[in-house]
């Protein structure tokens, strides 16, 4: 929710102290649901796409996820939700069970006109816990940390979605029970790892996951700043899939969601392919299997 500061004005004429009331907190925007949830199923990505409110106050939720596992990229769009800039992670609540989270985001759009909050981070209904927040801190030595599932109870449990700081106005969207939702987005990951090539029982039981050989951090770097897009200024956030045979080789790079122009996909793709070096997935019994690796890399200069 939005802090509240209140300012006491006060005059003192002839001896006598005189106050202003003190504004009134702005009551949350509460938009009910306008359709039914959509499911958008693309080569490399699963989305959840629902529309909210009425014509003069409409917003669009929609949850990405490139991958197994709870986490998904948030997208919320229209006019509620009309920021110029803000340095500040914002405040959600999947509510009214799950505690308030701070994310990250970008100011961006949808489309050419409609104004949106882009949470490019994965996150989950359900902030980290002490233990996995510490985990988070030392993730490039230990990727074998796997972190605690999001039971379909606590999933069931969500019925709102809370949006404060930035915004003027808070904003709560009546989403409804998210574990049916959700339900549809694993199924449809599922699917989706059979056409990548990926044996998807012996995946849920992995010993070992694809792990980088090295520092991911060096395998793209500020030199790869495609030059025009450095000149003008120009961020970008580029989701991206390496395919990972059983001895460790990169066999394919798959953009999965990007917000700029090519030029930032193809540097991506150039880059991992010429430095990056995995260890590859184990089975149940210890052996080699095909895998996948992803990641987000994001292009900004900064200020």
């Amino acid at each position: 929710m939005n802090k509240l500061f209140c300012f006491i004005a006060s005059i003192i004429a002839g001896g006598i102290l005189l106050s202003q009331p003190v504004a009134a907190k702005k009551q949350p925007l509460v938009l009910k649901p306008s359709s039914k949830w959509i499911a958008s199923y693309d080569d490399d990505s699963c989305r959840l796409i629902r529309q909210f409110g009425t014509a003069e106050q409409s917003a669009t939720a929609i949850f990405s996820r490139f991958g197994p596992g709870d986490r998904f990229q948030l997208t919320l769009a229209g006019e509620p939700f009309k920021l110029r800039s803000s340095s500040r992670p914002a405040r959600l609540q999947f509510g009214p069970t799950e505690e308030v989270q701070e994310i990250s985001f970008f100011v961006g759009s949808l489309g050419e006109d409609i104004p949106a909050l882009i949470f490019s981070g994965g996150m989950r209904i359900a902030a980290n816990s002490e233990a996995e927040t510490k985990a988070l801190k030392t993730w490039n030595k230990n990727y074998a940390f796997k972190f605690e599932p999001i039971s379909a109870e606590r999933q069931a449990a969500v019925t709102q979605l809370s949006i404060g700081r930035p915004l003027r106005q808070s904003v709560i969207l009546e989403v409804g029970s998210m574990e049916k939702p959700f339900s549809a987005l694993s199924t449809c990951i599922d699917e989706l790892q059979t056409h990548w090539g990926i044996d998807v029982t012996k995946h849920k039981n992995l010993t070992r996951v694809a792990q980088p050989d090295g520092n991911p951090g060096s395998w793209v770097n500020a030199n790869d700043y495609p030059t025009d897009m450095l000149r003008r200024g120009q961020p970008a956030v580029v989701q991206f899939r390496l395919s990972i045979d059983d001895t460790g080789q990169i066999t394919g790079c798959h953009i999965q969601k990007t917000t700029r122009p090519k030029a930032f996909d193809d540097a991506v793709c150039k880059s991992l392919l010429k430095r990056a070096r995995f260890l590859p997935a184990l089975d149940t019994e210890g052996k080699p299997i095909a895998s996948y690796w992803q990641s987000t890399v994001r292009f900004q200069i900064p200020r």
